[in-house]
């Protein structure tokens, strides 16, 4: 349901409340009030509430603290935020709310507030459809590309040519990316003298395998991607995976990348692990990804030529990338 239909009022003013709560009801719309952050979370917990105007300040937790654990515990709860004090809500532009009532306000401009606080309701609960609907077909071309890679294969075809080839009539640049992504990871390899492990070159050339169950709509999508998009996208990592596991010769490549777009300093996806929790494998894989896709032309920039590319590399060493692999890359980069 996209409507609106509740209102939680949290001010500390009796006479604050009563009056807005009466405003609700003027509208047709049910109020409930609180008279503080903790009140006001507690009654959330027991019945949802589409619409929650909040008081900045309050004794105790104040308005922006209860925002936020709003935003995380009832994220589809349109917020409202009301003060007096306006310098309170400089810096905070990033706030996810639905407006801002500078005290004192009048019933119009309540009642433009109430109707913002309906059209974010009604966009977020479709952004959230849709977003659903999206993941649905993810899960759903996983499943059909994992079936038609154990479908060839019991007919003698080599999996690992099965999905090279899947990638090429779909993510035709992607494909060719992971070619040159398994050179070079073998060549670091090398460098660092690491004894030879077929793994590392399965999954240094199938890391973003997990594109091609990349619903159509976000792929060919011609403008930015949202937030949610961008977390659907992202989970081409574990998708990837996933259909690596899924056959037998190649399983043995999923745990690489699965961890190939974490950060050596935390702050990756789709775990968020850091340091040597991920395997050297994906070090180096994430380390030769990011030299390579940068170094390409891309539809949305274009390419970073060599010495810039390695300057990026060297100024996220230690936070995004193993110094050591950098290292071992920038000698094999200087031998060529």
């Amino acid at each position: 349901m996209t409507s609106l239909e509740s209102v939680l009022i949290v001010d500390d003013e009796p006479a604050v409340r009563d009056l807005m709560a009466r405003w609700v009801s003027a509208l047709g719309l049910r109020p409930q009030t609180a008279a503080s952050a903790d009140e006001a979370l507690e009654t959330m917990r027991r019945r949802r509430y589409d619409l929650a105007v909040i008081d900045v300040m309050m004794p105790g937790r104040d308005g922006l603290w209860l925002a936020v654990q709003l935003q995380r515990e009832h994220p589809h709860t349109a917020v409202v935020l009301a003060t007096a004090y306006s310098d309170l809500l400089r810096g905070d532009a990033q706030q996810p709310v639905a407006d801002f009532l500078i005290k004192p306000f009048p019933r119009e401009r309540f009642v433009l507030a109430v109707d913002r606080g309906r059209q974010w309701r009604k966009q977020t609960l479709e952004e959230r459809h849709w977003h659903a609907m999206l993941s649905i077909e993810l899960r759903d071309r996983a499943a059909a590309i994992s079936a038609t890679v154990a479908e060839r294969a019991r007919h003698g075809e080599d999996e690992a040519g099965v999905l090279h080839g899947l990638a090429l009539d779909r993510i035709t640049e992607t494909a060719a990316h992971g070619e040159r992504v398994e050179r070079y990871a073998q060549s670091v390899a090398r460098e660092m003298r690491l004894a030879a492990e077929p793994s590392l070159a399965v999954a240094a050339r199938f890391h973003d395998i997990g594109k091609i169950a990349i619903p159509e709509a976000l792929v060919t999508k011609p403008s930015p991607l949202t937030a949610g998009e961008i977390a659907i996208m992202r989970q081409h990592v574990d998708v990837g995976a996933e259909i690596l596991e899924a056959t037998s010769a190649l399983a043995g490549a999923a745990p690489i990348v699965r961890a190939s777009h974490e950060w050596f300093g935390g702050g990756g996806y789709p775990h968020q692990i850091a340091g040597e929790a991920i395997p050297l494998a994906s070090r180096i894989i994430a380390v030769v990804d990011a030299y390579d896709a940068m170094t390409q032309d891309r539809a949305y920039r274009s390419r970073f030529n060599a010495a810039d590319a390695v300057a990026e590399l060297l100024r996220c060493s230690t936070v995004q990338f193993d110094p050591q692999v950098v290292a071992a890359f920038l000698a094999v980069l200087g031998r060529h």
